[in-house]
């Protein structure tokens, strides 16, 4: 109940702030109830006879029909109630009506169709869809914005499936290669250690130990600089499946990972070194 009064006081652009968070933290289900309380409260005013004012917000109340929708349809993409998803999409992928026909207006309506054909690749194909791969892989090497969210689709795809998709990742790889470490935005930095982790998972899936090793450590040193643990957790124990087939120089640089891992945590730690004691003789 204290739940429910809470959400009822939260405004539009509240409800927005609560929702990334939810996000984050990866709580579909509290992201369904959040986007629910926002649609509710921005639909209201559409709806026919309706005397209820038109909240005041930072945006377009377009803008959060559409991300209201959005949000939702991702929480059930993650919960993989994929046929629930594509309802969220058809809510989003046409916001013409609720436009006021102003240029930024617009803009907005442009922008949520755009993620409707994003977003029904991405359910389509984690639905079993494999057809649409190629498809949308010539999407992605078209708009480069979505090559960091494609490839995690793509390569959830193949793990789920056991697929090669060797030649439809080949030609997206130079670009993530590319990538500037400090250039990335938050969103985009859960999406490449996504990626890293994925592509172990693959090689591994293979065979292919060499490749699935580096991208493990790779995984290791990037979620250790985002500070993600349980990325880092995911990728240590992935490392200790994969040690017997470890070559010297890889277990060398696992190693000072986790070497320097633990003196980051223990840094803060007083009295605490890992430099070893040698006993004297009494």
């Amino acid at each position: 109940m204290e739940t429910e009064l809470a959400l009822i006081k939260n405004s539009a652009d509240s409800l927005v702030s609560m929702l990334r968070m939810a996000y984050s933290l990866e709580n579909w289900g509290n992201l369904i109830i959040l986007a629910d309380e926002l649609l509710s409260r921005v639909y209201t005013p559409y709806q026919e006879k309706s005397t209820t004012q038109i909240p005041k917000t930072e945006k377009p109340l377009v803008y959060y029909i559409g991300y209201g929708n959005l949000m939702k349809g991702v929480a059930y993409q993650k919960k993989k109630r994929y046929e629930e998803a594509k309802i969220c999409i058809d809510n989003y992928k046409n916001l013409e009506f609720f436009s006021d026909g102003s240029e930024s207006d617009q803009k907005i309506v442009e922008d949520f169709s755009f993620f409707a054909k994003a977003n029904t690749f991405t359910v389509d194909i984690l639905s079993g869809n494999t057809e649409r791969l190629a498809e949308y892989a010539l999407f992605i090497q078209k708009y480069p914005s979505e090559t960091l969210p494609g490839l995690v689709t793509i390569l959830e795809c193949a793990n789920t499936n056991n697929i090669d998709v060797d030649e439809i990742i080949k030609p997206l790889s130079d670009y993530v290669t590319n990538l500037k470490y400090d250039d990335l935005s938050s969103t985009d930095c859960t999406y490449y250690l996504s990626i890293l982790h994925l592509l172990s998972i693959y090689y591994y899936k293979r065979s292919l130990f060499e490749p699935a090793l580096n991208f493990t450590i790779q995984s290791l040193i990037f979620s250790d600089k985002i500070g993600d643990d349980k990325q880092f957790k995911k990728s240590a124990a992935l490392f200790e499946i994969c040690r017997p087939r470890a070559l010297p120089e890889q277990l060398e640089r696992y190693y000072k990972i986790l070497q320097d891992y633990l003196l980051g945590v223990m840094k803060n730690e007083e009295c605490i070194s890992l430099n070893i004691v040698v006993a004297g003789n009494r």
